[in-house]
C-alpha cells in the first residue's frame, strides 16, 4: 500500500506521545499529531489555530467520500 505520510516521533517528557507529520510525496511539514488534555484525546494540530480529533476527521472524510461518490455518479450520467 502506498503511504502518504510521514510520522516522526517527537521527543517528549512523560509517556504521552507526539509525532511531526510531513507529506511523503514533498516533504512538506504537514502538522503535528498530539494529546489535547481538555479534550482527553489525540488531536491532529494543522496549525496553531486548527485542532481536529479523530472524530473530527471521521466526519471529514465522510463528507469527502461523499463528495467523491456524487461527483462519479455525475460523470457517468
Amino acid at each position: 500500500m502506498k503511504t502518504f505520510l510521514r510520522f516522526v516521533a517527537k521527543k517528549t517528557e512523560g509517556k504521552t506521545k507526539c509525532f511531526e507529520v510531513y507529506s511523503t510525496h514533498s516533504e512538506d511539514y504537514l502538522g503535528s499529531i498530539h494529546w489535547r488534555s481538555g479534550w482527553r484525546c489525540y488531536v491532529m494540530s494543522y496549525d496553531m489555530a486548527i485542532d481536529m480529533s479523530l472524530s473530527c476527521q471521521k466526519e471529514l472524510v465522510a463528507f469527502m467520500d461523499n463528495l467523491e461518490n456524487e461527483r462519479k455518479k455525475e460523470v457517468k450520467e
